[in-house]
């Protein structure tokens, strides 16, 4: 998608106000009579917009990594996808005839809902959207709205889900992300 507006925000991170993205595509294709979403978005560089100065014992004034803005931009900016590392992401939406934007206004999908708060014992590379975040780290419990803008042919997209820290070894799903995206074109079928 040209000119990506939207942001991806991380309650607690080291910048409240988000990140701007620089991609988004919403893609969707049919697999056996049935329409399947695809996802995908990358953030703008952690310190795009806002540089963090830091002392040398930076990281170690926080609580967490998840605090610390060093350890953040080690990683650089974040991808979020169903399609950078895999084609068989993603998630069923409904029958063929039914994919109209009139169909699909207002709907709201979850995906991927783990109960427990954890991911120990799933099965990672069966999740239907991967992340890279701080490493590469998982994301389950997706939450995804659409909501039709008018009568147009364009979406704003909310989706937030929750994250664990897994390229580190932790499997808690104990921090969040929240992305809105407007404007987004329904997709043509593939």
């Amino acid at each position: 998608m040209d000119d990506v507006q939207g942001r991806i925000h991380f309650p607690g991170n080291p910048w409240p106000e988000g990140h701007a993205l620089t991609e988004f595509a919403w893609t969707a294709r049919v697999a056996d009579g049935v329409v399947w979403c695809d996802l995908h978005l990358r953030s703008a560089a952690y310190y795009a917009e806002r540089d963090i100065e830091l002392d040398g014992n930076d990281d170690e004034d926080h609580d967490s990594s998840w605090e610390a803005p060093g350890v953040w931009g080690n990683y650089h900016r974040c991808t979020l996808s169903s399609t950078f590392w895999d084609e068989d992401g993603g998630f069923a939406l409904c029958p063929v005839a039914a994919f109209t934007p009139a169909w699909l206004d207002g709907r709201t999908f979850e995906v991927d809902a783990i109960a427990g708060g954890t991911l120990d014992g799933i099965e990672l590379d069966e999740l239907a959207f991967h992340l890279y975040l701080l490493g590469h780290d998982s994301v389950a419990n997706h939450r995804i709205a659409f909501q039709r803008v008018g009568d147009s042919d364009r979406f704003d997209i909310t989706w937030s889900g929750d994250i664990a820290l897994t390229y580190a070894g932790d499997d808690a799903l104990q921090h969040r992300f929240e992305a809105r995206v407007p404007g987004v074109p329904f997709p043509t079928l593939s």
